[in-house]
């Protein structure tokens, strides 16, 4: 154990180097988004060992640790912010853009039917529990999964 210690205290800046990109390239073979951070603390090693060669082995362990676990934590965390400052898209809900638009009625069948939007064919349903005439315009109120809900427009 103790020539493990005195091996790690004696490495070169480029194994630590080496181990940074083989962690970084596992991230990239499995994109778990975990090992990327002990992957750049085995940069940060790297760069240390160039600066200041002369540390223990035991110190050099507890140093690539705690930066592997800081680089973690803050990592995350500087993630959590910027996911939550991006807008959520709506991409492959389609039928939450049709909310607020009018579109016209093209079939009735009791308190379902059919209703176009930009040529588009889309079912719906009547909210209001009156069915609109085919060929009027209703106003898109929600959208689940891809039915519309539809009311009469308001005058």
């Amino acid at each position: 154990m103790v020539d493990f210690f005195l091996w790690v205290g004696e490495a070169s800046p480029w194994l630590w180097l080496a181990l940074g990109i083989a962690l970084l390239a596992l991230e990239i073979l499995a994109p778990s988004f975990v090992l990327i951070w002990p992957g750049l603390a085995a940069m940060v090693m790297a760069l240390l060992a160039w600066l200041a060669p002369r540390f223990s082995g035991e110190a050099t362990l507890a140093l690539f640790a705690g930066l592997s676990i800081a680089l973690l934590f803050g990592g995350r965390a500087l993630m959590a912010r910027i996911d939550q400052a991006e807008p959520q898209s709506i991409l492959n809900a389609r039928g939450k853009n049709m909310v607020g638009r009018k579109a016209r009625v093209l079939s009735v069948s009791g308190p379902q039917g059919k209703v176009e939007i930009d040529g588009v064919q889309w079912p719906a349903t009547w909210e209001d529990g009156t069915s609109p005439e085919v060929g009027s315009w209703v106003l898109i109120t929600q959208s689940t999964g891809l039915i519309l809900s539809a009311t009469s427009p308001q005058r």
